[in-house]
């Protein structure tokens, strides 16, 4: 069993209504047109959908990416209730993610915009997710990142890391910035003292001339 299902029916009640500030701060930062498809990739219980369902003016199509079934049996209840914002959740290890998996599953061959939150710090082979999810990308379209970084490895980091199976050592912005001519990134504070690193976003856009990885 998926090491998030077991703590699925935590999830929400536990770190809800922690990350949701954070989640406020970051989404303004997504650039997105409304009825645009946005790829939530592991979208775990659909924490994000209500802010993108705002960022897409109620409109669109979200697409919600997740390994762990007991994750996405709780994102059920939020896809539900997105309006117009139409919600399509997929069971699939994003290592391995594929144009025509999504194309299947959706009628996409790739999308306007690609959002991972709290997700790379999380995954074994991150940067292959990075890649698979950058080249379902549209040439245009925006890439969004909200996760935690920790330069300082003290037992602070270390507890914070063995307690939530996460590596806040990763630099996950940096291979979108290798990517994305159009790159931003910020840090937002104060976080370290509740995540033992510091909450960051990053967005790139993809070059019209690229063609993923």
């Amino acid at each position: 069993m998926v090491r998030y299902d077991f703590i699925a029916p935590l999830y929400d009640p536990v770190l809800k209504s922690l990350y949701a500030p954070f989640r406020r701060r970051a989404f303004p930062l997504l650039q997105v047109a409304p009825g645009s498809s946005v790829l939530d990739l592991a979208c775990g219980t659909g924490q994000n959908f209500p802010f993108l369902r705002t960022a897409l003016d109620g409109y669109g199509r979200i697409i919600g990416v997740d390994i762990s079934e007991g994750m996405l049996r709780k994102a059920e209840k939020p896809g539900r209730r997105q309006g117009r914002a139409r919600v399509k959740l997929m069971r699939a290890d994003a290592t391995q993610l594929t144009s025509a998996d999504l194309a299947q599953q959706t009628g996409l061959a790739e999308v306007d915009a690609v959002i991972c939150t709290f997700g790379f710090t999380a995954m074994r082979d991150w940067e292959t997710a990075f890649h698979r999810s950058f080249a379902l990308l549209k040439p245009g379209g925006a890439y969004f990142i909200h996760d935690i970084h920790a330069e300082k490895r003290n037992l602070h980091v270390r507890a914070f890391e063995i307690t939530t199976w996460v590596d806040l050592s990763r630099r996950s912005w940096e291979p979108l910035q290798a990517l994305c001519p159009d790159f931003h990134f910020e840090y937002i504070d104060p976080s370290a003292y509740l995540f033992a690193g510091r909450l960051f976003v990053a967005t790139g856009v993809k070059p019209v001339s690229s063609q993923g990885r």
